[in-house]
């Protein structure tokens, strides 16, 4: 019985010790109109992100979202998206799951497929790791690959299909602020955990 307490408290330290957390407020303007929560787990060669995110601006936005990703030796191989506001006809989603060497891509209804490639660097993954020499990462919401430019100190834009440039900042490696775009001025996701 020791030994399975035992068993059972390692397994759990060294489960804490592979799952990172990271913890970021929604502003817009001087007003916090959100959240978001990243954790990443990794166990042997599987890695799981998992980002939730809320934004509450009356009466201009209010939404979740949702990602959740499953990668085996750093290769996605599925990655769920849903983007929910209470509205009817207005939620979007998008799942890419892999199938050999190749994807098979539903965005809002419309199936697609990815032949012949591994989704090596993801959106998610930008809470985790600053993307020194990517040029294209797959978005997990848009169920496609997006540009990524370096603007250097630690900065890199993110175009998105619509046009809008999201620029996430990195510093000693770590992202602390995504300033992204909106009809009426910028919104900032900040770091405080």
């Amino acid at each position: 019985m020791k030994s399975l307490v035992l068993f059972l408290s390692l397994s759990f330290i060294s489960l804490a010790l592979a799952a990172q957390t990271h913890s970021y407020e929604i502003r817009y303007g001087s007003h916090v109109i959100g959240n978001i929560t990243a954790v990443q787990k990794v166990t042997g060669t599987a890695r799981q992100i998992a980002i939730q995110s809320n934004v509450d601006m009356k009466p201009l936005a209010r939404f979740n979202l949702n990602i959740d990703c499953d990668y085996d030796n750093n290769v996605l191989v599925l990655a769920n998206a849903k983007r929910t506001t209470g509205k009817e006809g207005d939620n979007k989603y998008s799942v890419t799951k892999r199938d050999g060497k190749n994807y098979s891509i539903n965005h809002n209804g419309e199936r697609s497929v990815l032949n012949n490639t591994d989704i090596v660097h993801t959106v998610s993954e930008l809470y985790f790791f600053e993307p020194h020499h990517i040029t294209s990462i797959f978005s997990e919401l848009q169920g496609a690959f997006l540009p990524l430019k370096s603007l250097g100190n630690g900065l890199y834009e993110l175009t998105l299909p619509e046009g809008k440039k999201n620029v996430y900042k990195y510093e000693k490696g770590t992202l602390v602020q995504v300033e992204i775009p909106q009809a009426f001025g910028k919104a900032l996701v900040v770091k405080i955990s």
